[in-house]
Parts: structure tokens; C-alpha cells; sequence
């Protein structure tokens, strides 16, 4: 092997590809992502084998017009790009790449391998070996469709029914894949980022494009808790905690003041002090200034989003009040 192939820390490179089963003739993608960490290393090296054919390669953030890749034969292609040229150091990139699958008589595991390099590698031999440190993934063809099973033997013999149902299969393939995994779509920690506002309606969890991915998922995880206090305390502080990721500090006030008279009844209605009434609650809270960045908004549109989610939960006679500090 020439020392100019010789590969750097396999975890700079992750590769991955939109499907895992693919048919004959179909277009499939092959996502690379890089961190560039090595100056000396400025090439990505990426082997693809026989029976496949690159139709565009896009990278991240670099306009398709000025990327260069270069492409040669070595038992299958070895596309090579200069990412040293578009990336500083410490940076990560993602590369996407389309290809076009050829003709294959029957089921085969097709290798991908990627690696970063000093120099062009050298192609000695006729069979392509992977560099030591390299990323490698593996892509499954079908030759023949799945359902000629259920037809007779004859028809396992006739290339036009079997790429007639290669079709559908193609097409179905996805969407049993969702029915297969439906119970996926409702746990919080797996569901896809579209569906989880459909789900968070289920559980009564108000939610808008404020609310991070990751807090919502947190929400409806604790959707029973919450509902078992809603309009409590405990449950104002859990809401507000998970939205903001700050600390929030609940008083409530149940009584009104006390003042000397005939009318001075001892008992829970009355409290000593100033400022005593009825039915109120004080919210304070103190929120990371890293919450105003994420959402875009101002302190006083901040606040008036919190202010909305306390006269959501608690209830209708409650008068609050709320402090909201950033730091």
C-alpha cells in the first residue's frame, strides 16, 4: 500500500446513505461528512465501485459552479476532493453525492469507502484495497424482486416481471417501511421533528416554533405528570423549566392582609405581612440570555410569551404577576 493512501482518525469521517436496499437502475444518495481537523490531510478520497455511476456531487455551503472533484478509474472510481481548499480547520462540511446504479444478475452488497489524504492516491494494482483508518459503508441491491414469491415458479424466469415489480416495490418499499415502524411515530424520543406538534396536540401541550425540538419531546415525555397537577404549582414550575431551561421560583398567596378591626377573624384567610391577596400567584424567573438568540425575540416579547403559557395553565380566577431576569 503506498504511503499516500494511508488514512487519518476514522472518526473525521461519517458516511451514510437516504436508503439501505436499493434495485437496479435506481438513483440513491451517499452522504459524507467530514471534520477537517488535520491541515496536512487537505483531500477527501472517496472509492466507488463497479456498477455505479456519480451523476453530481454537491458539498455544503460551496456553490456546485467552484467544487472541484476529480475523478479516476480504479476498480470502480475514486472521486477526490480538495476540501482543504473550502474548509479551515476544525470546520465540518457534509457531501452529498447522486449515484446511478447499474445492471447487477443478482443480489450484491456494493462497499463505499471514504478517506482523507495528503496527496493523489496511487492506483497500483487491479483490485482496490481499503487505506487503513478509512470509513466504509455498505449499500444492498436486489436483483430480482421480492414479490415474484408470490407467483408461479415461470414467472421467477421472466426478466420483464421482474423489473415490472422491481417498480412497485420501489415504490411501495417506503411506505411499508412507516407501517412496519408505526409505533415508532408515537414515542417522544423517536418520532420525526414533523410530526411531533401533531403529537404534543394529543397530550394537550400547546406548542410554537419557539419551542426547541428536544424541549418538546421532553414536554410530551412528561405530559402525564403534568396533567396530573395542571394548575398547580409543581406543574407551572415543570412547564416553564422545560421551555426555558432556566429557574423558575412560584409564590402563591392564599390569603389577604390582616388588619385590626372588629371584623379580625383568625384562620387561613388571613396573612401577616404586605401585598397578601386572594388567589394570586408570583412567578419569577430567572432565564439564560442564550434563550433570546435562539428564539429571535426581544425581553418584552419573551416575556409576553411566558405570561401567555401561566394564563394557560393556571386557573381562570388566578391573578399572577411574573419577573422575568436574564443573565
Amino acid at each position: 500500500m503506498s504511503p499516500a493512501i494511508r488514512g487519518v482518525d476514522r472518526e473525521n469521517i461519517e458516511l451514510a446513505f437516504d436508503r439501505c436496499v436499493c434495485y437496479p437502475m435506481e438513483t440513491v444518495k451517499l452522504y459524507v461528512r467530514i471534520r477537517f481537523e488535520t491541515p496536512g490531510q487537505k483531500l477527501l478520497c472517496i472509492h466507488l465501485p463497479k456498477n455505479t455511476q456519480p451523476e453530481y456531487v454537491h458539498m455544503e455551503d460551496v456553490d456546485d459552479n467552484y467544487l472541484s472533484v476529480y475523478s479516476y478509474e480504479y476498480d470502480g472510481r475514486l472521486l477526490v476532493i480538495p476540501v482543504g481548499k473550502y474548509l479551515s480547520a476544525g470546520a465540518s462540511s457534509e457531501i452529498e453525492i447522486s449515484l446511478r446504479l447499474h445492471t447487477i444478475p443478482m443480489n450484491h452488497y456494493l462497499s463505499f469507502c471514504a478517506w482523507m489524504s495528503s496527496d493523489i492516491p496511487e492506483r497500483k494494482g487491479s483490485f482496490f484495497a481499503e487505506p487503513a483508518g478509512s470509513r466504509s459503508i455498505n449499500l444492498t441491491v436486489k436483483a430480482s424482486a421480492e414479490y415474484l414469491r408470490y407467483l408461479p415458479e415461470l414467472y421467477s424466469y421472466d426478466d420483464f416481471m421482474n423489473r415490472f415489480l422491481m417498480f412497485f416495490e420501489s415504490f411501495w418499499k417506503p411506505v411499508n417501511q412507516q407501517i412496519s415502524q408505526v409505533e415508532n411515530y408515537f414515542d417522544p424520543d423517536l418520532a420525526p421533528e414533523t410530526f411531533l406538534p401533531w403529537l404534543a396536540s394529543w397530550v394537550g401541550m400547546a406548542i410554537d416554533d419557539s419551542f426547541p425540538k428536544d424541549r418538546i419531546r421532553m414536554l410530551i415525555r412528561n405530559a402525564i405528570p403534568f396533567h396530573h397537577g395542571r394548575g398547580t404549582a409543581n406543574s407551572l414550575k415543570l412547564f416553564l423549566e422545560m421551555y426555558s431551561g432556566g429557574s423558575v421560583e412560584i409564590r402563591e398567596r392564599k390569603a389577604q392582609n390582616m388588619v385590626l378591626g372588629s371584623s379580625v377573624t383568625l384562620g387561613d384567610g388571613l396573612a401577616l405581612g404586605r401585598e397578601n391577596k386572594p388567589n394570586t400567584v408570583v412567578v419569577d424567573m430567572t432565564v439564560p440570555s442564550s434563550e433570546l438568540e435562539r428564539t429571535g425575540f426581544t425581553r418584552e416579547k419573551y416575556a409576553m410569551k411566558i405570561r401567555e403559557f401561566i394564563r394557560d395553565i393556571v386557573p381562570a380566577h388566578t391573578v399572577f404577576s411574573l419577573s422575568c431576569n436574564f443573565e
